[in-house]
C-alpha cells in the first residue's frame, strides 16, 4: 500500500492526510524538540523485523499551536535500529533540512514506537504496520502532534531519469493568509528535468485558482532526495520530494509561505474522458469551514461514465454540527488533462484519478478549504462479515472538547466480523498522550452498500464513527459526534 493511504485530515498523513485544524498560528520552533521520549514505553520489539530497509516518511499536524509539516528518509535494520536518515521540516519559516537516527521497538499487535534523534533535537513517533512496506505514523510528543505514514523505498527509482510520464497530486497545509491552504493537480515529468503540460486548482483560506496552466523542473539525488519548482496563475513554489517508487512521490513545500505538503502520483491512463469515473466510490475530506471552524465530510457517490452522478450519500461534520445521511445528485466532466471537476451534495470539487485507484481532491466552492481522497469501491454486497479481521488504523482531525486543538491516533483495531471490535490505541491530544489505551464494548454496523456505523469507546472518551468501505482492506472514517471533527483509516 502507498503513501496515498494517509488519512485525509488532515489530514494528513493522511494524511494521509489535510490537518483539520480550528485555527492557525505560526511557531518558529525546529519542530522535533520533545520531552515525550523518556515517557513512552517502547513495545517488545518482538515485531522489529517487519521495519527493515529503506523507508520515506511523511508528516503533517501542529507545533505549540503552529502549523508543522516534514518528509524523509531512513535505514532500519530489522533488530531496532535507525541509521542514515534524512528529514526536512516547515512549520512556516522555510524548510529545515536535519539528519535523524534513531531506535524502534514494534509489538506483537504490529504497534511500534520509535525514538528520534534529529540534529534539532529529539523526537518520538508511534505508529502501525499494515506490512513490512506501509505503517501509520503519528507523532508521539507533548510539543507535536501529527499524522502520516511511512512507506518502503525503491532505490532503483533515485534518479531523474526515473520519474517520467503523467502525474497527479494533492498537496494540504498553510496558505499565503495563514489559513487552510488545498491544492491538486496533474503534471507531466520527461524523465530529463522538465515539467510541462501541468494544471493547477488551489483553494488558499477561499481564494481560488482554477484551471491554472504550470511547468516546473525537478532533480533528484541518489539518496532519494529531490527538489522540484512549479510555476502557475498561484505562483512559483519550491519544493523538497522523497521517493517512494516511480509512480509514488512524498512532497513539502520548502517556502515560508505557503508551506504544503502531501504526496504525487502516476496518473491514471488516457483516455481522459468522463469514462474515466464510472462505478461506486467512498470518499473523506477534511478542512475548514468558511468561518474557520473544523469541517469534515464523507460519503459514497455512484458515477455513470457518462458526466452523471446519479446517487450520493453524504456526511457532514460541520465543527461539531452533524448531519448524516443526506441524498444526492450531480454532474462531472473530465477534460483532456485529466482533471475533473464536480458537483453534489452542495459540495465543489476539482478531482485528478491516480493509477493506484484513489483519486486526489480539493473542495473549489464557497463553503471551505477541505482536500482529500476518493476511492474506487469493489462490488458488494457488504456486510459485518465483509468487515473483518486485523486493520492498522489512524484518525486525525480537532478535538472541540477537551482541547480545541488537535488530535491524532494510531493503533490496532480486530473486528470478529459478527458487530464486535477490540484493539489498542495511542492517543495524542494536543500533546497529552496515552499510550495502548484498550478499546472496551465497542461495535460496528455495515449496510449492502458499504456505508456503516462505528462506536469506538475509550476511557477517555468514546467515537461516533461513521465508515465508507472501499473493500475488504481498506475503511474510511468520519468522526459524527459533537466532540471531535476527525476522519482517518483503517488499513489490513
Amino acid at each position: 500500500m502507498s503513501s496515498s493511504s494517509r488519512a485525509a485530515i488532515f489530514m494528513p498523513r493522511s494524511l494521509y492526510l489535510v490537518v483539520a485544524l480550528a485555527s492557525f498560528s505560526l511557531f518558529t520552533g525546529c519542530g522535533n524538540s520533545s520531552s515525550s521520549s523518556n515517557v513512552v514505553a517502547p513495545p517488545s520489539g518482538s515485531n522489529n523485523a517487519l521495519l527493515q530497509g529503506q523507508y520515506a516518511f511523511e508528516f503533517a499536524g501542529q507545533n505549540g499551536g503552529g502549523f508543522l509539516t516534514a518528509i524523509g528518509s531512513f535505514t532500519a535494520d530489522g533488530q531496532g535500529k535507525i541509521t542514515a536518515g534524512l528529514e526536512d521540516v516547515n512549520n512556516g519559516t522555510g524548510v529545515q533540512s536535519l539528519t535523524l537516527t534513531g531506535t524502534y521497538a514494534i509489538g506483537s499487535d504490529r504497534r511500534g514506537t520509535a525514538f528520534i534523534t534529529t540534529s534539532a533535537g529529539q523526537a518520538t513517533w508511534g505508529f502501525t504496520m499494515v506490512n513490512a512496506a506501509h505503517a501509520l505514523l503519528i507523532r508521539f510528543d507533548n510539543f507535536v502532534t501529527a499524522s502520516g505514514s511511512i512507506d518502503q523505498q525503491d532505490p532503483t527509482a533515485f534518479t531523474t531519469a526515473a520519474l517520467q510520464g503523467k502525474y497527479v497530486f494533492g498537496l494540504s497545509g498553510l496558505g499565503l493568509n495563514v489559513s487552510n491552504i488545498g491544492m491538486a493537480g496533474a503534471v507531466t515529468m520527461d524523465g530529463a528535468g522538465n515539467i510541462s503540460t501541468g494544471v493547477l486548482d488551489a483553494n488558499d483560506g477561499g481564494a481560488l485558482v482554477l484551471n491554472s496552466p504550470l511547468t516546473g523542473t525537478y532533480t533528484m539525488a541518489s539518496t532519494g532526495r529531490g527538489l522540484a519548482t512549479i510555476t502557475s496563475s498561484f505562483g512559483t513554489q519550491n519544493f523538497v520530494i522523497y521517493v517512494v517508487n516511480s509512480s509514488d512521490l512524498k512532497i513539502v513545500e520548502a517556502d515560508s509561505l505557503p508551506v504544503t505538503s502531501g504526496e504525487i502520483l502516476k496518473q491514471v491512463a488516457a483516455p481522459f474522458t468522463n469514462a474515466v469515473l464510472n462505478g461506486n466510490y467512498v470518499f473523506t475530506i477534511g478542512g475548514q469551514d468558511n468561518v474557520l471552524s473544523a469541517l469534515g465530510v464523507g460519503g459514497l457517490f455512484t458515477a455513470d461514465g457518462a458526466g452523471h452522478l446519479p446517487s450520493a450519500t453524504v456526511d457532514v461534520n460541520d465543527g461539531g454540527v452533524v448531519t448524516q445521511g443526506a441524498a444526492a445528485n450531480g454532474t462531472y466532466t473530465v477534460n483532456s488533462a485529466g482533471r475533473g471537476f464536480a458537483s453534489f451534495g452542495g459540495i465543489q470539487l476539482a478531482f485528478y484519478p491516480a493509477s493506484n485507484g484513489t483519486i486526489q481532491l480539493v473542495e473549489i466552492d464557497a463553503n471551505g478549504v477541505s482536500t482529500g481522497t476518493a476511492r474506487a469501491q469493489l462490488p458488494g454486497p457488504f456486510s459485518l462479515g465483509t468487515l473483518s479481521g486485523s486493520f492498522a488504523t489512524n484518525f486525525s482531525g480537532t478535538n472541540l472538547i477537551s482541547t480545541g486543538g488537535e488530535e491524532d491516533i494510531a493503533g490496532q483495531i480486530t473486528s470478529d466480523g459478527a458487530g464486535s471490535v477490540t484493539g489498542s490505541l495511542d492517543v495524542n491530544n494536543a500533546g497529552n498522550l496515552s499510550q495502548g489505551i484498550q478499546l472496551s464494548n465497542s461495535s460496528y454496523m455495515m449496510s449492502t452498500n458499504g456505508r456503516g456505523t462505528a462506536q469506538i469507546n475509550l476511557p477517555s472518551g468514546s467515537f461516533a464513527m461513521q465508515t465508507y468501505q472501499a473493500g475488504p482492506n481498506t475503511i474510511l472514517l468520519l468522526e459524527v459526534d459533537g466532540n471531535r471533527v476527525m476522519t482517518g483509516i483503517l488499513e489490513k
